[in-house]
């Protein structure tokens, strides 16, 4: 229940830290200047100091609930996010101009993903072992490609007689060790 008259109520939910909600949805959590965990997401004002608070950023805000700050350019952009977020049941909690926080349950999935969408969270990619193997065999095939060593390199006389040098630092026709 709570004190204050017309205030929505919090729901009933198991506290989650930012930590185990990153893991769940696959993202990447960073520490703010203040030593908390945060979610940073992609947008990022053009006019503000380069450091993690200054992004559009997931929060742990207490009370089970986890908070959004949306950092955005133009008022109408603000306006819009604000009312696709209070259509899937987050409460605004600051609004300004062109930015504010708002306020989602995590353990619904639709309104984590529209927070993530908002603030371009993207998930980490998970690979299948055979993907893993794939990628590997890539990389190890493109060690072995010759470095391309033309005129702009190096110089005539400092390029090595016995032809092109391989990516490990081998020759060309030289096995590597075993």
């Amino acid at each position: 229940m709570s004190l204050r008259k017309n205030a929505p109520a919090v729901p009933a939910v198991t506290p989650q830290s930012i930590k185990e909600f990153a893991e769940k949805y696959r993202v990447r959590t960073k520490r703010d200047s203040c030593g908390e965990d945060i979610i940073t997401g992609k947008r990022v004002p053009k006019d503000m100091p380069k450091r993690v608070e200054y992004a559009c950023h997931v929060y742990d805000h207490g009370d089970g609930r986890f908070g959004l700050l949306l950092l955005l350019k133009t008022k109408r952009a603000w306006n819009n996010a604000k009312k696709e977020l209070t259509a899937a049941g987050f409460t605004i909690k600051q609004n300004g101009d062109t930015e504010g926080t708002a306020l989602f349950n995590p353990e619904d999935q639709t309104q984590a993903g529209l927070a993530f969408k908002l603030a371009r969270i993207r998930a980490r990619r998970e690979m299948t072992p055979e993907a893993r193997a794939a990628a590997s065999e890539r990389l190890r095939l493109a060690r072995l490609t010759p470095v391309k060593q033309g005129v702009s390199s190096a110089r005539n006389d400092e390029r090595p007689a016995d032809g092109p040098v391989w990516a490990t630092g081998r020759k060309l026709g030289e096995q590597a060790a075993a």
